[in-house]
């Protein structure tokens, strides 16, 4: 199982926001995709689901994405996006998820292993309370994790979270990212997930690629390209990498936010 793209290029509005992305990443692995407010993280995952045009070639396990229909794209890719308006609707979390399976198939039928998955999600994420509940009436946080379960439960083979922690208290972002990792490599599939907290991609991602300006910045594992350098390039902030837990985790420390020139040196 692996997830590749090549020369993978986004134009919205005549304006190049991605500019030739390759990447490579193998199954039971989780990339975390980092970049400033507008280095085309969103917009990169919206392509491969078929949201904007994009360019350039990207495949899971070798099926091409690019020109694969919506229902072959949602069979393949479950995408957990920012905006969760389109779960406002009057279902329960429990008929979401059988609704989830269908797919396209037509009508409205229920096996007996779409029920066994829906328990089994709820469990995963610790959602049974939520079973008879409208997301809509959820708060914000609790919509996230509905969100990641109607994901999940579909068994995709390539998971696109875009900040999928943004709204969750810091119990449930362990929880929920855990559940994630754990998944990620029980089923051998390919996570990518967008993070604005470095420590959080610290600790659960395998792999990190850092965009800047639309182009690659630098890749590879998590502890090599988390460094002071590629932040400072990045994110203009000049930041301190700690050793935790004997060197299994390390923790970033923002400092302060550089000067033009500092940047620069950089």
């Amino acid at each position: 199982m692996s997830f590749c793209t090549s020369n993978y290029r986004v134009t919205l509005r005549g304006r190049p926001i991605l500019k030739g992305l390759d990447m490579e990443v193998s199954g039971g692995r989780t990339l975390a995709l980092l970049g400033a407010n507008g280095a085309g993280k969103s917009t990169f995952m919206k392509g491969l689901c078929g949201l904007v045009p994009a360019q350039g070639s990207a495949t899971i396990n070798g099926t091409p994405l690019m020109d694969a229909s919506p229902a072959r794209r949602a069979q393949l890719i479950g995408y957990v996006a920012q905006d969760l308006a389109s779960l406002d609707v009057r279902l329960s979390t429990y008929e979401l998820l059988l609704l989830a399976q269908q797919g396209t198939t037509r009508g409205w039928r229920t096996s007996q292993n779409a029920r066994r998955k829906a328990a089994e999600m709820l469990e995963l994420l610790g959602l049974q309370r939520f079973s008879e509940h409208q997301p809509g009436q959820l708060s914000g946080g609790e919509r996230q994790m509905i969100s990641l379960a109607l994901a999940l439960v579909r068994s995709p083979r390539l998971l696109l979270l875009d900040e999928p922690t943004s709204a969750l208290d810091l119990a449930n972002q362990l929880q929920i990212l855990d559940a994630v990792s754990s998944y990620t490599r029980k089923h051998n599939i390919v996570t990518l997930a967008i993070f604005h907290d470095m420590n959080l991609a610290s600790r659960y991602a395998d792999d990190t690629m850092m965009l800047h300006q639309g182009h690659v910045h630098c890749s590879g594992s998590t502890g090599a390209t988390l460094t002071p350098e590629n932040l400072a390039h990045v994110y203009g902030v000049d930041c301190r990498a700690l050793s935790v837990d004997a060197g299994t985790f390390t923790a970033i420390y923002p400092v302060s936010v550089l000067t033009p020139e500092q940047r620069a040196a950089h």
